[in-house]
């Protein structure tokens, strides 16, 4: 069973020398923003021979929700030396972002870690102040609805197919399933 730490222990544990975090996030992902100190190694790459471990005695992978680190874990328990220990970071990098912590972008890092969506903003260029992907669907979702109710209550009726859409496609993404 894989072990898993949260954003705040990560947080905390960062500054010593002998913990390494390896992100196993796909290269487009983590051009989007890291956290900084990680390591960058795709899953499909992770072999233990390919960890740069001088000195390290923690080993925390870390990706977008959870999942890949557990596979990353799996992936080098067999070769982990007894004296080290390996860890996951639970809800990943969103989790990370969630509480606060700062998300480095190539070239840019944000610090205000008291405010909560601050990571994500940097992240993903969002003005919004939203901390999730979901909460920015919405609002936008609800934004599209607004406009076409006034458009076919003012221009034409043909906008209420618009309003549909966005139902729809509202509902659809209801069941999709985010990882």
């Amino acid at each position: 069973m894989v072990k898993e730490i949260t954003a705040q222990t990560l947080h905390e544990w960062l500054n010593d020398a002998d913990v390494l975090l390896v992100d196993v996030r796909e290269p487009n992902e983590y051009a989007h923003g890291y956290i900084n100190k990680a390591v960058h190694i795709p899953l499909a790459q992770v072999t233990f021979d390919k960890l740069p471990l001088t000195g390290k005695r923690k080993i925390i992978f870390q990706c977008r929700s959870g999942k890949r680190s557990q596979l990353a874990c799996d992936a080098i328990a067999d070769d982990l030396p007894e004296s080290m220990e390996m860890y996951s970071l639970e809800g990943g990098i969103l989790s990370w972002g969630d509480a606060g912590y700062p998300i480095t972008m190539p070239g840019q890092t944000c610090v205000d870690q008291a405010h909560t969506s601050c990571a994500l903003k940097c992240a993903f260029k969002c003005p919004l102040p939203f901390t999730n992907v979901h909460q920015r669907i919405c609002f936008i979702a609800g934004l599209l609805l607004i406009i076409f109710m006034i458009l076919s209550a003012t221009v034409s009726s043909t906008f209420v197919i618009g309003l549909f859409a966005t139902a729809i496609g509202l509902i659809i993404a209801a069941f999709k399933k985010v990882s």
